[in-house]
Formats: structure tokens, sequence, C-alpha cells
């Protein structure tokens, strides 16, 4: 059997206020999926259908803690247990079971785990301690892209493009010629360029003023599949990262089906944490740079592979795509031992 996508590990299901006593319908990997909270604000996730006849689970709504199905009133707990049938003597038949999810919630986010339960720890989820410490103020937003979640990761962990498909908005096409390191270890891949005495990329010109040239670091970490934060910033030439302003930038992706994909995007700052013209600066600025120069270029590779595998194509390598590279081996490699069995891939994840 085909295994497409990586099952034991934790996915971005949502920001936090995207879950609440509404019912939020989104499908991930391929399955439709019914997300809410409890009445002591627990987020729960199962299968957004009923088991009797198949209707959305998300047509119906909520009693206290239950979801009532629309179609014929039967109610299910958090668990996926039918606790209702309101029909003659009320008997549940055994087979009246909804399938759920774990999540947790941490970051600021909820988290689903898709594989096997009793592997779902959420101490194994990344850290974004940026979005919720108060010593950095955050924005976020989320896209869904028309593109597979590879070309979205390729995207997201490869800095050379920087320079020219935001030119206009973030890096000036000078950083190409700048060295960097890529760095593996614990299925996680860093991609690191630090640039002495540069002009100022056109994100610190917009939101300070900046003009002239400044030291500039520019850092990927990544931990596959869908786990991504990029370090982003500038400081007076020979001064230290702590003397100048740092944005530390979450990208979270989700596969929603084999062509489409969830982006959660985020920056966090450590500068000016009071200044709200700023962090709309940021949320335009960040916006637009997904939105109409990422969003182009991915989405038209999805339509040129038209289902085609981007490495069966024997594509042109250069240096500059180890680190999209060496991600994309760690998540070949777990889907091997996915398809050996779930224990064999969470022996070797550990």
């Amino acid at each position: 059997m085909s295994v497409t996508f990586i099952r034991n590990c934790w996915y971005g299901a949502g920001w936090g206020e995207d879950i609440s006593r509404d019912f939020l319908s989104r499908m991930i990997l391929g399955e439709q999926i019914l997300f809410y909270r409890k009445e002591d604000g627990t987020p729960c996730a199962m299968a957004d259908l009923c088991p009797h006849r198949f209707v959305p689970l998300s047509m119906g709504k909520l009693v206290g803690d239950t979801v009532e199905c629309l179609y014929h009133g039967l109610a299910f707990d958090c668990s996926g247990a039918c606790v209702n049938n309101p029909h003659g003597n009320g008997l549940i038949p055994r087979t009246a079971k909804v399938k759920t999810y774990p999540v947790a919630e941490k970051w600021g986010l909820v988290w689903i785990w898709m594989g096997d339960h009793e592997f779902a720890d959420p101490e194994t989820i990344p850290d974004y301690h940026w979005l919720t410490d108060q010593k950095y103020r955050q924005v976020h937003g989320t896209i869904k892209l028309e593109a597979n979640y590879l070309l979205v990761m390729d995207n997201l962990t490869d800095l050379s493009h920087a320079g020219f498909v935001h030119e206009k908005t973030l890096e000036p096409r000078e950083i190409a010629t700048a060295s960097y390191e890529v760095a593996e270890k614990d299925d996680q891949v860093w991609t690191r360029q630090f640039v002495p005495s540069m002009p100022v990329p056109p994100l610190f010109t917009m939101v300070k003023g900046f003009t002239g040239q400044m030291d500039h670091w520019l850092e990927m970490r990544c931990d596959p599949p869908g786990c991504m934060i990029t370090f982003y910033g500038v400081t007076e030439p020979g001064k230290t990262r702590e003397e100048g302003w740092g944005t530390y930038n979450p990208n979270i992706i989700t596969p929603e089906t084999e062509s489409t994909t969830h982006y959660f995007w985020a920056i966090a700052r450590d500068f000016d944490l009071d200044d709200d013209a700023m962090s709309e600066a940021f949320a335009e600025g960040a916006g637009y740079a997904f939105e109409h120069e990422d969003r182009p270029v991915i989405e038209a590779q999805q339509r040129v592979l038209n289902g085609r595998e981007l490495m069966d194509m024997k594509p042109v390598l250069l240096q500059n795509d180890q680190g999209s590279g060496r991600a994309r081996r760690i998540i070949e490699r777990r889907l091997r031992e996915a398809a050996a069995g779930p224990a064999k891939s969470m022996e070797a994840a550990e």
C-alpha cells in the first residue's frame, strides 16, 4: 500500500481562536474533520460524518458537550461514542462510533495527531514559544494553497529564492551570493545565512525606516514534514544580535489533500512591542509576500507538475537546494518506515 503522508506526527489544525463552540469542518490529510470546544474549553476532533447515514456532523449542533446529528438526532461525545439514540427503545448499536483524533493546544495553536493514538505525545510538538511569550509581539494568519505540501516546504526551506521572488518585500538580490551553512541532526534541518554589511532588507526599511548597510541574518529551522520557523533580523555592522532587531517567524504547513495545503504563518518580533501600527505593517508585508509573491510561483509549479512527482522529473539541482533536499529525504525515509509499521516508524523517530 502506498503511504502518502506521515501520520504519526503533530500537524497544525488551526489557531486557537479558530476552534470554538461553533463547528469548524476542515480537511486534513484527505480526511474531513470536525473541530469544536467542550464547555470547559477543551478542543475536540472527530470525523465529520455520522456513522448512520454519513451526513456531516457539522450540519448538526452542540448540545452541552455532545454533537447531535441533524439527520436523525444521534448524539456523540468527544470520545466518539454514541451517547443518545432518540428512537424507539433508545438501543445504541455497538458500531455507533465516530473516529476521533488526539488534539493538543500549544503555542497558540490547536494540533492534531492523525496516526496511532498511543504515540501522541504533546511534548514532541516543536518549540514555538515566541508565539506565546510576552517578550514578543505577534501577528499571524492562515492561507490555503492550491499545491502539494512538499512544494510549500521546498519554498520555505529554500532561502535563496528570497532575493528574487521577494526582492521588493523581504530581501535584496545581493543575498543570493552570500554563503550559507546547512546542518542536520535528529531529523531537524537548519539552513543559516549571515551577511555582514549588506543593503538593508526591504521589510526593515518599511517597518523601521532603516537605510544603508547593516549586518543581516536569515535562518530556517525545519522539523519535517510540516513545522518550520525562520529567524530574520538585522543589526548595525559589527554589533551583536542582542543589540539588533529580530523576528521569529513560524511557518506551519498541513496537507489538506495531495494537491492542497493549509499554511499557518506568524511573525513575532522583539522590538517596539507597543507599536500597533508596526504590527499592522508586518502583517500587511507578510500577507503580501505570501499571497502575491509565493502563491503564484508555488501554484504554477503544481499546475505544471500536474500530479507528477518533482524528483521524478529529474530537476537540475543547485547548491542552494541542500536544505529542502535534506528535508525531503527525511520525509521519504519516514514514509518507508511508516509503510513497515507504526512501531518501526516511531522507533526510528525517537
